[in-house]
């Protein structure tokens, strides 16, 4: 079972308080940056990078991944 709307929002907001923290300083973003998503079950941290034979490009990489499961609330 998905998170609940409610939940979600309540997640979004702390996690974004954690990525805010650990974000490169503004000057270096074009050339790594960090992000997150939630999907289902679980949030996902990834790095934004862009392409090494193409810069025009970003492409993102999982750095953390943690799934909660909600029948046994772990």
């Amino acid at each position: 079972m998905a998170f609940s709307e409610f939940e979600i929002k309540k997640i979004e907001k702390e996690v974004a308080a954690f990525v805010d923290k650990r974000r490169p300083p503004a000057h270096v973003r074009s050339e790594l940056d960090i992000g997150f998503r939630v999907g289902g079950q679980s949030i996902e941290i990834f790095e934004i990078r862009p392409v090494w034979n193409d810069p025009g490009q970003k492409m993102a990489g999982a750095v953390a991944k943690a799934t909660f499961v909600k029948s046994q609330r772990i």
